[in-house]
């Protein structure tokens, strides 16, 4: 027990540490900030949910100290609290005969799904406590970005475009790209911890079949109803489009797993992923190609009609 208070001590101090950069201001900071989650995961799942709990707790403690109140309220929802609920669900198993070793483990695409949640969640809660309403919240954006557009020496309508107009297509589009970091975070951070794990061997559960996970079927449902939703304006209409854009990125892996399965033993594996990846992180626009793929697939199921003479991915992998 006391190794593991040890434990999530140290693991908290760490988070902190790698949070706390953002308060000075500094822009190298700003990787190091979306790493803070990983300490707290690789306590979570490389020793105890307990040590998770703990390091949360403390990086919060420790950040409210240094920094105020607001900075422990924002670690908590969106650093400490979802890495502990992610390395949590990642050990939860029940007893299944069609799983490996009698077990069925927190399904990968439930991770995915769940990391889409917790993004949602801390972005609609960031947003209703910037301002109370959507016109607040504008202006604020608006009166940021022209701090920004003065601090780097630009006049206003430098080459035609308008600053205001400029920051108003900013205020739209500013919470489903900090929900799309924030859940791309969270799962970079899970799958790095599961990996220290398995390298010390404390991983509990077996490494699952990443290219074989699918997400539910209620999924699209989901989906619909956030894009309807994300019509209506205002905060709520912004935090349904951060939702959406959550669950477009969780098809979008969807769909790279598509590609990583169907593509196996292809003797141009390598060269075909590794361009899909660059172009994905370099263009954009194939992510949204990956999209309509993994969305796709959740209907007509291509992995299982191309697999030839291959049985179905264990239960586990899904």
């Amino acid at each position: 027990m006391v190794f593991l208070i040890l434990i999530g001590l140290a693991a908290g101090l760490a988070s902190a540490l790698l949070a706390a950069g953002v308060a000075a201001g500094a822009l190298l900071a700003v990787p190091l900030f979306y790493l803070s989650p990983l300490p707290v995961m690789i306590a979570g799942i490389a020793f105890s949910p307990l040590a998770a709990a703990l390091a949360a707790i403390t990086g919060g403690v420790g950040l409210w100290i240094a920094f105020g109140g607001t900075f422990l309220i924002t670690y908590l929802v969106g650093l400490g609290g979802p890495a502990v609920g992610l390395s949590y669900a990642a050990l939860l198993a029940r007893a299944d005969p069609a799983g490996r070793g009698g077990l069925v483990w927190f399904p990968v695409g439930g991770l995915v799904l769940l990391a889409a949640g917790f993004a949602t969640v801390s972005v609609t809660i960031a947003l209703f406590g910037m301002a109370p309403d959507y016109e607040t919240y504008r202006a604020a954006v608006t009166a940021a970005f022209q701090v920004l557009v003065v601090s780097q020496g630009l006049p206003a309508g430098v080459d035609g475009h308008d600053p205001l107009a400029m920051a108003t297509l900013i205020a739209h589009v500013l919470p489903g790209m900090a929900a799309a970091m924030a859940m791309v975070s969270q799962l970079v951070c899970l799958y790095l911890a599961a990996r220290a794990a398995r390298l010390s061997g404390t991983l509990a559960r077996p490494w699952p079949n990443l290219a074989a996970f699918r997400l539910p079927p209620v999924t699209s449902l989901v989906l619909a109803v956030v894009l309807a939703l994300s019509m209506a304006g205002g905060l709520a209409g912004l935090s349904a489009s951060a939702g959406a854009v959550t669950l477009a990125g969780a098809y979008a892996l969807a769909g790279f797993a598509v590609v990583h399965a169907v593509t196996e033993g292809h003797p141009a594996r390598t060269l075909i992923l590794g361009a899909l990846w660059v172009t994905s992180a370099v263009l954009g626009w194939p992510l949204l190609a990956m999209a309509v793929l993994g969305f796709v697939d959740g209907m007509l199921d291509f992995r299982a009609r191309m697999a030839t003479g291959k049985g179905p991915p264990a239960a586990n992998d899904r």
